[in-house]
């Protein structure tokens, strides 16, 4: 397996971004068409950037809510400028959350509506060589492994896999192993992501959340979940994301590309 990172994770230009990434030990970066066109970069300069500092484009991501009706033909028609994209970058990946469930939509509708916007998405995808690895998350209308499958089922498309992130399996209160198990088949990427419990505010108002920390250091489990992922034959890329917010996070990235390589 080799380490990667998500782009926008780090602050700066491209240029910058990258040659950070050739100084730091990262092998590959996931992008995101937004930044892209921000600095109006095409796909051919793109691989250009990344060839010169021996990287690899792992995936593109990104991408709509997937679960409301009424923005479906919009989000659909952005996914294929996604799915094009990740085929002239030669990986053929688009990662992607379903995000949430509004209130006001009831359960059956959010399925009739999600599986009619996949299978469009994933149409697409078969079309163009490309896939949709959706990436199942705590708080997102497919929140975890189970509810993936259930997707698949309904889909019925091979163009659709998984981006598994391991935090997010933790997130929605399932098991990470288990997980890998149940999706092995389908994995084409992942998020090297950790996720801790604590504990904020004053002592009369202290509550319980959750965040994002170094990989290998939160509730995740690495030293368990990478020989689970080698023992499926997963021999693609760990991605490291940190939702880095305003500021960036380059110390803790550091600290996950130290933890990782330790367990490679």
């Amino acid at each position: 397996m080799k380490i990667g990172l998500c782009e926008k994770d780090l602050r700066g230009t491209l240029d910058k971004t990258l040659d950070w990434m050739q100084a730091n030990d990262i092998e590959g970066f996931q992008i995101w068409k937004g930044k892209m066109d921000g600095e109006d970069c095409d796909a051919k300069t793109l691989l250009a950037k990344a060839g010169d500092r021996g990287l690899t484009v792992t995936s593109v991501g990104g991408g709509p809510n997937m679960v409301i009706p009424d923005q479906a033909e919009a989000n659909i028609e952005l996914f294929k400028t996604f799915l094009d994209l990740s085929v002239e970058l030669g990986n053929g990946i688009v990662c992607a959350e379903s995000k949430h469930r509004p209130e006001d939509l009831s359960v059956d509708d959010a399925w009739a509506s999600t599986e009619k916007t996949v299978r469009a998405i994933c149409d697409h995808a078969e079309s163009v060589g490309a896939v949709l690895a959706i990436e199942a998350a705590g708080p997102c209308f497919i929140s975890d492994h189970e509810v993936y499958l259930e997707l698949k089922r309904r889909v019925g498309s091979d163009a659709l896999k998984v981006n598994y992130d391991p935090a997010n399996i933790v997130w929605a209160g399932k098991d990470v192993i288990e997980g890998v198990k149940a999706v092995a088949d389908d994995i084409v990427h992942t998020h090297a992501k950790d996720i801790a419990k604590v504990v904020q505010g004053a002592e009369d108002t202290e509550e319980e959340r959750l965040m994002d920390v170094p990989a290998g250091e939160g509730l995740v489990g690495y030293d368990t979940y990478i020989p689970a992922l080698k023992a499926i034959g997963y021999d693609g890329f760990l991605t490291i994301e940190m939702h880095a917010g305003k500021e960036g996070r380059p110390d803790d990235i550091l600290r996950s590309i130290a933890n990782l390589k330790a367990l490679l």
